[in-house]
């Protein structure tokens, strides 16, 4: 029996490492499935192995990174970029509302009036909303109560029954 050549071992390992199936190896490269099994054990490499690294490489970066200074000091730059431009807005929104006249000349004023005040209000609300969440955080996290378990079944007749009993007793007391 011929052996084979070191080169064609290599990709036959590659392969293996990578998550082919020891048949598919064999066929790939016209060997038989006990030769590309003799290869893979002479070596000690398991099957998929190097899938396995490189999804643990990159899930461990990804942890780092999230973990990292840099993601905390991004996230410091927009906090600090949000509250900028929360206080722009509000004392733009100071000078718009005593422009705005306290009684409109007509129906067309007062529409146009009451859509600036609504626009207003909405940024106020969103610039609140920008303000609280800086504020929170710092904080710990609300717990929130699991809620109830809401059960759905097909009821018994007899359960029917009981109810219809239940609900007359009620209607002649």
């Amino acid at each position: 029996m011929a052996k084979t050549p070191p080169h064609i071992e290599g990709e036959v390992l590659a392969m293996i490492a990578a998550g082919y199936s020891l048949a598919a190896v064999s066929s790939q490269f016209g060997l038989s499935y006990h030769t590309v099994r003799g290869i893979q054990k002479r070596a000690g490499i398991k099957s998929g192995e190097i899938k396995k690294q490189i999804i643990l490489k990159y899930q461990n970066a990804l942890k780092d990174s999230l973990a990292s200074d840099f993601i905390r000091d991004k996230a410091s730059a927009l906090l600090m970029d949000d509250l900028a431009l929360s206080s722009k807005l509000r004392s733009k929104l100071h000078v718009l509302l005593d422009e705005l006249p306290d009684s409109p000349r007509d129906t067309k004023e007062a529409v146009l009036i009451a859509r600036s005040l609504s626009a207003i209000a909405t940024s106020l609300k969103l610039s609140n909303d920008t303000l609280r969440a800086s504020f929170k955080l710092g904080e710990e996290p609300e717990i929130n109560e699991d809620l109830p378990e809401l059960i759905v079944r097909e009821m018994l007749e007899k359960e029917i029954e009981e109810i219809k009993a239940e609900q007359k007793s009620i209607v002649s007391a």
